[in-house]
């Protein structure tokens, strides 16, 4: 009786999901992704003649477009993807391509800077890295299950809580590149 009670909810909910096509996600393959990418492309060229009227400079101009880029495109991803993996998936991505931005406006911004304070700078980052990765221990202890509740959101409570880490620390490194370069 049991096993006949389990395998009519089974076949019960599988019935379910299957009529429910509207509400299903779809993963995002290769295709889909390159897809994305071409489709964000085409956008910026707007996005662009859009804050050209706003007498950004060129490096500001060049971190909008940057921004830009990565946000579509998570943005586009998560319409397509927002299955839990799928969201942390995305925000993975995300966080990856703001490491790379980061990395590109701390290369300018040492260049930028005299030989006594680029140690400076090397002593910061340093510092910050530790920090980040403080903080990332804090962030898994703090979503446990014994002290959120549990759940699958958690790991995207998680994954957002780095990204966002990562993505301030590459607004602030743009900001110090900036207002070098435009004091100059």
């Amino acid at each position: 009786m049991k096993f006949a009670l389990v395998f009519v909810m089974v076949l019960s909910c599988t019935l379910f999901v299957q009529g429910q096509t509207d509400y299903t996600t779809s993963l995002i393959t290769q295709d889909v992704l390159n897809g994305i990418n071409q489709q964000v492309e085409k956008e910026i060229p707007v996005f662009k003649k859009n804050i050209s009227a706003l007498q950004f400079s060129s490096d500001q101009i060049e971190f909008a477009i940057d921004t830009f880029r990565i946000e579509h495109i998570v943005s586009k991803r998560m319409d397509i993807d927002y299955t839990t993996s799928g969201m942390n998936v995305t925000i993975d991505q995300q966080t990856t391509s703001y490491d790379k931005l980061m990395n590109k406006y701390y290369g300018k911004l040492i260049k930028a800077l005299k030989p006594e304070d680029k140690k400076v700078l090397i002593a910061a980052e340093q510092s910050w890295i530790a920090y980040r990765d403080a903080e990332n221990n804090l962030i898994n202890v703090m979503t446990k299950d014994e002290y959120s509740g549990g759940g699958t959101m958690q790991s995207n409570i998680r994954m957002g809580a780095y990204s966002n880490l990562v993505i301030e620390r590459t607004i602030a490194i743009f900001n110090y590149y900036n207002n070098i370069i435009k004091d100059k």
